[in-house]
């Protein structure tokens, strides 16, 4: 799911292109409603319950904290942390009445722990984030419901590409220590343990 459906569409094509035989719904939805996720939760409920939710959702600009405007604050806020948590809260208590088990998966940055400057909406939003998965995996272990997190460093992108190719993003590069970006595939493994059985026993992660 996601605000553009063109792009949802393109992207559900190309991926049942690469697997045949699998089915690709899409949902044009703006996370920042809370009416909007739940209709669209419903929706998905109507044909099928989730057995697993991804928070992938992101929003970011690059300001001095002293430029930003409350309305620029809640632009990302309102993604990043509210959006999440209509997501998941209502994939969650519909999980919980129909007593089903299930993973919820969101993705955060380093940021949780390290703070970054020029970024802060993001940034506490992502923090929240981690608390969320945190108080979460506490409430609703009884329910058979895990709740974990990957924390990503600097991935390689087409949006990032020119700045890592400059000074600046090569001297950040050389402060990793493995000394190179990370790729979306890096992601993969980590997705696979923590939504799937393999990481049965692991509830309140956040894995870096």
């Amino acid at each position: 799911c996601g605000r553009r459906g063109g792009v949802l569409e393109e992207t559900a094509k190309q991926v049942m292109a690469k697997y045949p035989g699998r089915r690709v719904d899409t949902y044009a939805v703006d996370i920042r409603v809370a009416t909007a996720v739940e209709e669209m939760i419903e929706r998905i409920w109507a044909t099928g319950p989730l057995d697993g939710l991804v928070n992938n959702a992101a929003g970011n600009f690059i300001s001095q904290t002293k430029d930003l405007s409350p309305r620029a604050f809640d632009a990302i806020a309102n993604i990043v942390l509210h959006g999440t948590f209509y997501m998941t809260n209502a994939c969650g208590k519909r999980w919980i009445a129909e007593q089903r088990k299930a993973s919820v998966l969101s993705i955060l940055t380093t940021w949780v722990w390290t703070g970054s400057p020029f970024v802060v909406p993001s940034a506490m939003s992502k923090a929240g984030v981690a608390v969320m998965t945190q108080s979460l995996a506490v409430e609703w272990a009884r329910h058979g419901i895990r709740v974990n997190a990957i924390a990503p460093g600097y991935i390689a992108t087409d949006i990032n590409r020119d700045y890592f190719a400059s000074d600046a993003g090569q001297a950040m590069i050389k402060r990793i220590p493995q000394r190179r970006l990370g790729a979306a595939e890096d992601l993969t493994g980590p997705l696979l343990l923590l939504a799937s059985a393999a990481g049965a026993h692991m509830t309140g992660a956040v894995v870096t």
